[in-house]
């Protein structure tokens, strides 16, 4: 008779034990091996697929290297960290965007591994349960986008997720000056970071108190500075906050409220139960003493309310799952027994599983299909008047792989974008952007608008 390894767990509760033994490995390798097999199979059915964002975030980069000025040569509303990674790429891959499209990728599965990882180990801290870190960081495959679309090119909001996990976790463990620093990249890189920043500065202040905050606002003072400087420099800060700052707020579109009421079961899929799981484990895990959960209850109550109001596509929720997933590793940690702690761990998984099902390309869900067509039945979201197209102006994967310099700055032409440009009187034929569009300057004319007087 052949005798089982005692290695090999037998039971739930021996695989438990196991997991336990090997919770970080399994967390990060079980992160990275996800997120390159979603990666492949994408990239084998689509090959050399960029999307029309990243073709812009990566076209932007190489032509930096020819120098040209961001927000200025090419629009955009992103802030500006995403150029300072694709221009780094640009100049590794020596011009080459077949190269620059490689890199790109890879830098997007190392930021969404690393953030899943960073993810788990908070929990970590948090619970000191390996099998319900595990649960936690896997939880925010959830969002699918996360392993199956950086085939297509690298998104800041890959970045913004990986770098305020870590700057979550830097601040959990009282390294303000580094939390505070990490906390402002992350805002770097997409406007929704920013919410991340100001609860880095909250827990700061919670557990340093006042020397705390002043570490973290610090470091992430010296960012913004070492972010802003170029632009001083070459007298560009008007483009930058005319793209950044107000394109985002004239470029709001209005939608259905019952739309959007439905839109996260519709782009999340089965994995969004996972939200209010989070939430039960953040009331069981805090247990009436909110001294250690509070700051992921409320940054995961504020990312859910930003979710839903900025929701374009399930990406969106990538700062709003990894507090659901904290959520659900307090709950697996305070579950009493290792059988049942295991049996949630398969819940997790059978949940990401269900969403990508869910969200494959080529599967019949007919649920799904007809919450689309209600959707469409209550009406989609509505920018108002755009500002028409110019013609002949190529498509963004055109542009990209033939390393063009369009005659406009206007070339990745989003809804937003048009918004703006038709709200201020523009045009989308200028061949630079960023000329300040109101007839008061700039200074007065923001004083104007945060003074009650």
């Amino acid at each position: 008779m052949q005798v089982v390894p005692a290695t090999v767990p037998r039971t739930r509760s021996d695989l438990h034990d196991w997991i336990e033994a090997h919770w970080f490995p399994l967390l990060a390798g079980g992160a990275i091996a996800l997120v390159l097999v979603g990666t492949l199979i994408q990239a084998v059915d689509n090959p050399w697929h960029v999307s029309s964002d990243s073709a812009l975030f990566q076209h932007g980069g190489w032509y930096i290297t020819q120098g040209a000025t961001p927000y200025v040569d090419f629009w955009d509303l992103k802030p500006p960290l995403i150029y300072a990674v694709t221009t780094v790429l640009a100049v590794l891959s020596g011009g080459n965007m077949a190269v620059l499209h490689v890199l790109s990728v890879l830098a997007a599965i190392g930021a969404i591994a690393a953030g899943v990882t960073a993810v788990g180990v908070l929990n970590y801290r948090l619970t000191g349960d390996g099998l319900a870190s595990v649960a936690a960081g896997w939880s925010v495959f959830a969002v699918t986008t996360l392993f199956t679309y950086p085939y297509a090119g690298i998104r800041p909001k890959y970045m913004t997720f990986c770098v305020g996990m870590v700057a979550l976790l830097l601040a959990y463990d009282e390294r303000w000056l580094a939390s505070g620093a990490a906390a402002a990249v992350a805002a770097g890189f997409w406007h929704l970071g920013a919410p991340l920043a100001a609860l880095v500065l909250a827990m700061s202040y919670y557990d340093g108190r006042r020397a705390g905050l002043l570490r973290a606002v610090g470091g992430a003072a010296l960012v913004t500075a070492l972010v802003l400087l170029p632009f001083v420099l070459t007298d560009n800060l008007v483009p930058l906050f005319v793209e950044v700052v107000l394109t985002p707020l004239y470029g709001a579109g209005e939608y259905p409220l019952a739309s959007r009421l439905i839109e996260p079961i519709y782009e999340v899929g089965w994995g969004v139960l996972l939200f209010p799981i989070g939430m039960y484990g953040w009331f069981r895990a805090a247990d009436g003493d909110w001294s250690r959960y509070w700051w992921v209850a409320v940054g995961g109550i504020t990312y859910q309310v930003l979710f839903f109001v900025e929701m374009a596509g399930a990406i969106d929720a990538a700062l709003a799952i990894p507090f659901a997933g904290l959520g659900v590793g307090a709950l697996i940690a305070d579950t009493p027994t290792p059988s049942r702690r295991t049996l949630l761990l398969g819940l997790v998984v059978l949940l990401v599983a269900g969403s990508y099902y869910w969200n494959a390309d080529g599967t019949v869900t007919p649920i799904r299909d007809r919450i689309g067509e209600q959707q469409e039945s209550w009406g989609e979201i509505d920018y108002g008047p755009l500002a028409a197209e110019p013609p002949g102006v190529p498509d963004m994967q055109t542009i990209y792989w033939e390393q063009l310099k369009p005659d406009t700055c206007h070339y990745r032409l989003d809804n937003k974008q048009r918004a703006f440009v038709f709200q201020t009187g523009g045009t989308l034929l200028e061949p630079t952007c960023g000329e300040w569009p109101f007839d008061q300057p700039p200074v007065p004319w923001i004083f104007d608008r945060v003074t009650p007087w």
